[in-house]
């Protein structure tokens, strides 16, 4: 019998792609006092609803998944926003948490805390080392106060915490922004209207990055392992790097698309490298199910028969 047995478990950000695969794992494992939370059901943003909400739901455990994200021409074109909206709604949530007798909280961190001066692969004892990487500053620096302030809540209240510093994650229900979002689930839209209108598709950068891409399904495990026996800055990710060009001819063969992928090499290409060791998980207990070929193959299948009706 799992240790979160019988506790009111709450879930922000609950419409998110992680959020949906989190609230799905919980349900098939027969939790069944889950609350899952969704931006139009609560303004996180306000600290009276979060309060209010917290003060309705009195969770034992709380799995804070919201923030504002994007990819990285979102950051770069919303650096305040990105900053400000991350770090007043941890802050109004994590507040809420200790007010209300909340005793394990589970956040959703993100790599974008890494800086690109430590040494591969990353740890979680070095993520106070240098800045996080300029196209993604304001971002990271708003999940690292979310961090400090969970440790400064865990000397002065007792707040057990797991920081899950998340690397890129994707499956269904993700936002398919083509502009602004995140490179793989843009990727699926791009080559979706290139196979269904005969059109190129066009990749920004050189394609030399590397990113590490974890299935929602195998990262909402890892969540749970960590709220059962995890503890501290925990990273959440698959350990085994892909360049972008990998993932887009990947892609390319899983959708049957025939072209060349023009690249546009006066795109950035963000952090060139992110590798990061995931021993400290591998210790709970985690196994990634999902090769990243059928995670892209399934993914593409639900945007297929979910278009037009997807998040963009």
């Amino acid at each position: 019998m799992s240790e979160l047995s019988g506790k009111k478990i709450l879930v922000t950000g609950a419409s998110g792609v992680m959020g949906q695969a989190l609230v799905e794992e919980l349900r098939e494992r027969n939790f069944t006092d889950v609350t899952a939370i969704a931006s139009k059901e609560a303004n996180l943003l306000k600290e009276q609803t979060v309060h209010d909400l917290f003060a309705h739901v009195k969770p034992d455990l709380v799995f804070h998944l919201a923030a504002r994200v994007s990819g990285i021409m979102g950051n770069l074109r919303n650096r305040a926003a990105a900053f400000t909206d991350n770090a007043r709604m941890n802050i109004n949530v994590i507040d809420a948490a200790v007010q209300n007798g909340v005793t394990k909280f589970v956040a959703m961190g993100t790599t974008a805390i890494y800086s690109d001066t430590i040494a591969l692969p990353m740890k979680e004892d070095d993520l106070w080392q240098g800045a996080p990487h300029g196209s993604e500053a304001p971002y990271g620096h708003a999940k690292r106060a979310m961090l400090a302030q969970l440790e400064a809540c865990r000397e002065h209240y007792g707040l057990q915490y797991a920081y899950c510093i998340s690397t890129n994650l994707y499956g269904p229900h993700d936002k398919f922004d083509e502009q602004y979002g995140h490179v793989l689930p843009s990727l699926i839209s791009k080559f979706h209207r290139a196979v269904t209108t005969g059109s190129q598709v066009e990749v920004w950068g050189t394609g030399a990055a590397q990113r590490d891409f974890l299935f929602a399904k195998d990262a909402a495990k890892a969540l749970i392992l960590s709220a059962e026996s995890g503890e501290g800055p925990i990273n959440v990710a698959s350990g085994n790097p892909i360049s972008i060009r990998e993932t887009a001819e990947t892609i390319a063969d899983v959708v049957g698309y025939k072209q060349p992928i023009i690249w546009d090499e006066t795109k950035p290409n963000g952090q060139m490298l992110r590798d990061y060791d995931i021993t400290k998980l591998l210790g709970l207990g985690f196994k990634p199910q999902i090769s990243f070929r059928e995670g892209v193959r399934q993914t593409y299948n639900w945007y297929a028969e979910n278009f037009p009706n997807v998040r963009r």
